[in-house]
């Protein structure tokens, strides 16, 4: 975050802070959500409840500036990262039906990796602890197709070497959630989207999410923007956009409650399997389970979080199944209002991570994770 975003940040709270404590919390988050999603721009659709009580479930803004259609919670919005939860899920459930070993090696999967790649588990690919060299810095500057799945196992085994033993260090990898979608491929007989669709989408009543594929229509789709000299750019693809493990589902506030309140029920007889459990150390107060981001809150609560960052998309998932709070906020924009939003929310909902740096939006935070 730069000296002025931070500015504009803090002041920003400061303003919605003041005269505002007599407020519902209802009232409060939507006039966050008002002050900066404005009607006419492309926006956000933010989802608060704590409970059985909802704070919140509306969309601002636009969807689509060709069309005006609105932003509703029925909106369906490209996940980014927040799709890294939904792989991991599908290679438990293929554990839970005997298919597979978390701790297999990636090598039995892909024959194809170097044999430096030999120590690297499939957990350590759900876990960003592989160490295989990141996709992106591979792909040739001069390539003008999408990248998908299948490309990224060619181009990390064209590669030199790992950042690091397995196991032995956390660094943020998209190439591991490409190889795992991969596997689920080879070892349940079906493409990526089909066994998400059949195990975890219609099991879960979420009836229009889906994995984005080229010319695959999406239910009530938002598209994303960018802002450029003060003009707002369509940017919905890069050329990263068409993996599907890292980043590609797309679902809506209605249908993604669904599944955090799913997390909450799953029984997990080996704790080795539970998502929300730490799986591996990434620094002091905060570690990672399979998709998720793991930290304790100043009152001793655990809270489990995500961001997404993609071309035209920017989002931040929250929850903490504790107290029963829930808080999602998806945007087609990828601009910094997110981090502001999500700053006010939590200001406003109390919460507070004992760990992260005092003054750090916790979007911002997790960029800098991404990029370490």
């Amino acid at each position: 975050m730069t000296c002025k975003t931070r500015f504009f940040t803090v002041l920003f709270l400061m303003l919605f802070t003041t005269g505002s404590n007599a407020q519902p919390v209802s009232e409060k988050l939507n006039t966050i959500a008002e002050e900066l999603f404005t009607l006419k721009d492309p926006g956000a659709a933010l989802f608060v409840c704590e409970g059985n009580k909802i704070f919140i479930n509306k969309g601002f803004g636009v969807a689509n500036l060709k069309t005006g259609k609105k932003i509703t919670a029925n909106t369906h919005y490209r996940m980014a990262s927040v799709s890294k939860q939904f792989t991991a899920m599908c290679i438990l459930i293929l554990q839970q039906q005997g298919k597979l070993n978390i701790n297999d090696a990636a090598i039995k999967y892909f024959p194809s990796l170097p044999s430096f790649a030999s120590g690297v588990t499939i957990k350590n690919l759900m876990t960003h602890s592989s160490g295989i060299a990141d996709y992106e810095s591979l792909i040739p500057e001069d390539r003008k197709v999408q990248v998908s799945d299948a490309d990224v196992l060619q181009l990390v085994s064209k590669s030199d070497s790992l950042y690091f033993a397995p196991g032995t260090r956390f660094k943020y990898s998209n190439t591991g959630f490409c190889l795992l979608t991969q596997i689920v491929e080879k070892v349940s007989g079906l493409s990526y989207p089909e066994f998400i669709k059949q195990n975890i989408f219609i099991p879960l009543g979420m009836k229009h999410s889906t994995i984005y594929q080229q010319d695959s229509g999406i239910f009530e789709r938002a598209y994303g923007y960018h802002k450029d000299n003060s003009q707002w750019q369509f940017a919905d693809q890069s050329i990263t956009s068409a993996t599907m493990g890292d980043g590609s589902v797309y679902t809506s506030l209605n249908e993604y409650r669904k599944w955090i309140r799913h997390l909450w029920k799953i029984s997990f007889t080996d704790s080795t399997l539970n998502p929300l459990k730490p799986h591996a150390f990434i620094k002091k107060g905060l570690d990672y389970g399979y998709g998720w981001f793991i930290a304790r809150e100043a009152d001793g609560s655990t809270g489990y979080f995500h961001s997404g960052e993609s071309t035209g998309f920017h989002n931040i998932v929250y929850h903490n199944p504790q107290k029963k709070l829930i808080v999602v906020l998806f945007s087609n924009c990828d601009d910094d209002r997110v981090s502001q939003a999500f700053e006010a929310i939590t200001n406003v909902l109390k919460i507070k991570l004992k760990d992260i740096p005092p003054g750090e939006s916790l979007f911002n935070f997790l960029g800098k994770i991404y990029g370490d």
